[in-house]
């Protein structure tokens, strides 16, 4: 005669299977705080290929590198290895 599964077994099968996969991975939000200011980190890179964007027009974008400084209320952005900008926090 076959031997039966155990139920400890099939619960384990069929909660893997009743589990919903996740699509998208967590993204996490970064803010920087400094003084009285909050920045969202996501909107100054948007900012940056924003800028360059109304310039270069639809040249891809290949590196961006953005650099926070605080204390001089900036950020500033440098796109390709050769594109540079400046954005007010």
């Amino acid at each position: 005669m076959p031997r039966k599964a155990s139920t400890k077994t099939a619960a384990a099968k069929a909660a893997k299977t009743e589990a919903p996969k996740r699509t998208t991975p967590m993204k996490p939000q970064v803010y920087l705080q400094y003084d009285a200011n909050q920045v969202e980190i996501d909107a100054v890179v948007a900012a940056a290929k924003a800028a360059f964007k109304a310039e270069k027009g639809r040249v891809a974008i290949k590196s961006l590198d953005v650099y926070l400084k605080p204390q001089e209320g900036a950020a500033y952005y440098v796109i390709n290895e050769d594109f540079t900008g400046k954005i007010d926090l």
